[in-house]
């Protein structure tokens, strides 16, 4: 049997430690862009837990628009609510386009899932979402 030389020995470990340390840098990296994708599916999860504690709680939505609808701009107006299991309708008749348009203002700027809206000339329909 032949003995083996041993720089060739060396060579091979050598060899191994810089494929070894080539393999660890791609892990590092590929573990790299895994935890910056947890990381954003988490901040993702928690936006989407903020959102679900506040468009679809049917008493806070409720609420809101209760408030809306008595408000003292809109006391003199048609309103009509109905509300069902999953959908609340409002409906606001008036002659007057600036009370129209300052209703329609305050509904688009509270934090409500609309459904439907059907604007008029004399009144506006919007359906809600609540689920």
């Amino acid at each position: 049997m032949n003995k083996l030389n041993p720089l060739y020995i060396l060579l091979f470990f050598i060899t191994l430690l810089i494929l070894s340390y080539i393999q660890l840098n791609i892990v590092k990296k590929d573990y790299e862009k895994i935890s910056s994708k947890y990381e954003n599916f988490k901040i993702d999860a928690n936006n989407f837990k903020e959102y679900k504690k506040t468009w679809f709680n049917q008493n806070r939505v409720t609420k809101k628009l209760d408030n809306i609808v008595k408000s003292t701009s809109f006391r003199k107006e048609k309103i009509l609510k109905a509300e069902n299991s999953n959908i609340i309708k409002v409906k606001i008749e008036s002659s007057s386009p600036i009370v129209l348009s300052k209703f329609l203002n305050r509904v688009l700027n509270e934090k409500f899932i609309i459904k439907k809206l059907d604007i008029k000339k004399r009144s506006i329909l919007i359906e809600i979402g609540v689920k």
